[in-house]
């Protein structure tokens, strides 16, 4: 049980290692490309970025990818060892889980401050909302009662 749990959690980190690689990979590109003009050679970029606007967030998909592949690797090599039964829950368990929190870094919450994203938001009273908050105990003059 405890070998299951800590090989669950390894898989975990490097499907997290993976995708925070991956989020990165413009930068690595970048400095790939830099050492090669220092030396005067020209860079060869193997895998290229794929890029995805997503709201006011740019989500490079390379990480996305690397993790897929890794999860792939893992699953054929779990078959060939005909070991599919309950390693295949807990590596689907950890690239999900880790596909989660990478979003959840990358994205954020969104900010309490702003009414239209915060989901607790305090309610705003107007100057024309406020008969409808004081009322008197007659029900004549309560707009609320009326209704």
């Amino acid at each position: 049980m405890i070998k299951k749990i800590l090989l669950t959690l390894l898989q975990f980190i490097v499907f997290m290692v993976l995708l925070a690689v991956g989020g990165y990979w413009d930068a690595i590109n970048l400095m790939i490309e830099m050492h090669a003009l220092q030396q005067h050679k020209t860079a060869s970029m193997l895998i290229p970025v794929f890029k995805y606007p997503f709201g006011s967030h740019i989500l490079i998909a390379n990480g996305l990818i690397f993790a897929t592949v890794l999860l792939v690797v893992i699953l054929l090599f779990l078959l060939l060892r005909k070991k599919l039964h309950p390693w295949l829950w807990l590596s689907l368990l950890a690239y999900l889980l880790a596909i989660c929190v990478g979003f959840a870094m990358k994205l954020g919450l969104p900010p309490a401050d702003s009414q239209t994203q915060s989901s607790l938001a305090m309610p705003c009273v107007t100057p024309k909302d406020a008969p409808l908050l004081v009322c008197s105990m007659d029900s004549t003059s309560c707009p609320i009662a009326r209704l």
